[in-house]
């Protein structure tokens, strides 16, 4: 009774490896259709993953060790006037003013050589007697002498990657439309991935038009001060031209308007794979119905409806696997060819331009793969259940469809999910994202 019971299971992984045998091209389609859809998924949820967290290090670079931060509202800054006011307040222990501008590299003149650089940095100047108390990681530490010479830049390892220089390089900096040359003299401990430069803040104003502006003021609470009312202190004499703020607020700030931007990517990601979902019901439907006779053999020969279903199931599983895993591996890849193309932020300039290291997450990887293999086990649930309803008498009688033709179809259904996408497309946006119009996709897909 039990090699008899086992007859069905045999047959069951026979024509599933017979079917593939037969039809190849079919499995090929429906898992590379999953494929699609997981790997631009993980590839978009990998580029912001690794976009928000390499800017919020480069945040952290750039910004130190301060509590708060008064800073402009436009890169023209502010009135320098407003740094001895702020060192007056209560409850604050120190203030380091600050210089920021967006700069690029022009030529580099080394002993015997000379080359032309185009890298972006950011450049910031300092008064280091101010910042070695408050941002003690934006004091350059000197390599070459004269350390203190009007014409001395210090240098992140990614600046000098950007600069294409060395410690002792004469460089070219271009910042606010005025070229200017500097002296490499030493390195920078923060930043080693982000291309930071630090000059003396006097300099910066000399020699870039920002005399008597600032476009940053850090600060240094004291030890027991309570920062709300300090926060109001500071609220309560900044200028119009002027805002307060964190940097774990500005990475915030950063991420909140990049949010939608993001979502949206993985939305129309997420759209590919119902697509892939789609590609892999209609194959197996066709595969259903051809099969048709070979299923009411086995139902005769003893195979349960509930096990007929299970094959089909299985057969779709088996698609979902292979498509996932081969997503997630085309996913990373494609994660790390639109990072080099396009940067973190996809083109968007969102992020600047932070360099952005591409880390492979375990955990999404997981999640996409299961939602891959999801949708294709979804995908397989309609044919299987058409399969296991069919009658083996008809069914071994007839071949290809062996729908009743006095039934009418259907059309309740689709009207009903059309009319609920067209009233979720008009629903207002939630907590700043579209929610209901996502929704709206997935009902009319």
């Amino acid at each position: 009774m039990r090699n008899r019971a086992a007859i069905p299971v045999t047959a069951a992984r026979w024509m599933i490896a017979g079917e593939w045998r037969a039809h190849p091209a079919r499995l090929v389609v429906g898992a590379l259709a999953i494929a699609v859809g997981v790997a631009l998924g993980f590839a978009v949820h990998l580029v912001n993953r690794s976009a928000l967290a390499s800017f919020d290090t480069a945040m952290r670079s750039v910004n130190g060790a301060a509590d708060l931060q008064v800073r402009g509202v436009t890169p023209r800054g502010f009135a320098e006037a407003l740094y001895p006011r702020l060192a007056h307040i209560p409850g604050i222990a120190a203030v380091s003013p600050v210089v920021e501008l967006s700069a690029r590299s022009g030529a580099v003149v080394a002993p015997g050589s000379a080359r032309a650089g185009t890298g972006r940095i950011t450049l910031i100047g300092i008064d280091i007697l101010r910042a070695a108390v408050v941002t003690p990681a934006l004091v350059g530490v000197p390599v070459a002498g004269r350390s203190f010479d009007p014409d001395a830049i210090f240098v992140s390892r990614g600046a000098l990657r950007a600069m294409d220089a060395r410690i002792g390089d004469r460089v070219t900096i271009v910042a606010a439309g005025t070229p200017q040359r500097f002296t490499v003299r030493g390195l920078l401990t923060a930043g080693d991935d982000q291309p930071i430069a630090v000059i003396d803040i006097a300099d910066a104003q000399w020699r870039f038009g920002q005399l008597g502006r600032l476009n940053r003021i850090d600060l240094r609470l004291a030890e027991g001060a309570d920062r709300d009312a300090v926060t109001a202190r500071i609220a309560a004499i900044l200028p119009p031209d002027a805002e307060i703020g964190s940097p774990a607020s500005d990475a915030q700030r950063s991420d909140s308007l990049s949010r939608a931007y993001r979502v949206n990517l993985e939305m129309l990601a997420m759209v590919a794979l119902l697509t892939g979902g789609f590609l892999v019901f209609s194959a197996q439907s066709l595969s259903v119905a051809r099969r048709r006779p070979q299923f009411a053999l086995l139902r005769v020969l003893g195979l349960k409806r509930r096990a007929l279903v299970i094959q089909v199931v299985v057969e779709g599983s088996i698609v979902g696997v292979i498509g996932a895993g081969l997503g997630i591996a085309m996913g990373h890849g494609l994660a790390g060819l639109a990072i080099s193309l396009l940067g973190g932020d996809l083109g968007s300039g969102a992020f600047g331009n932070h360099r952005v290291d591409l880390a492979f997450a375990p955990v999404a990887a997981s999640v996409f793969a299961a939602i891959g293999i999801a949708v294709a086990i979804a995908a397989s649930l309609v044919p299987a259940r058409e399969a296991a309803r069919a009658q083996p008498a008809i069914a071994l009688k007839t071949s290809g469809d062996a729908g009743d033709p006095r039934r009418r179809p259907r059309g309740a259904p689709g009207l009903v999910l059309v009319g609920l996408g067209g009233l979720a497309s008009l629903a207002p946006p939630i907590a700043g994202l579209p929610l209901a119009g996502y929704a709206a996709m997935a009902l009319l897909h």
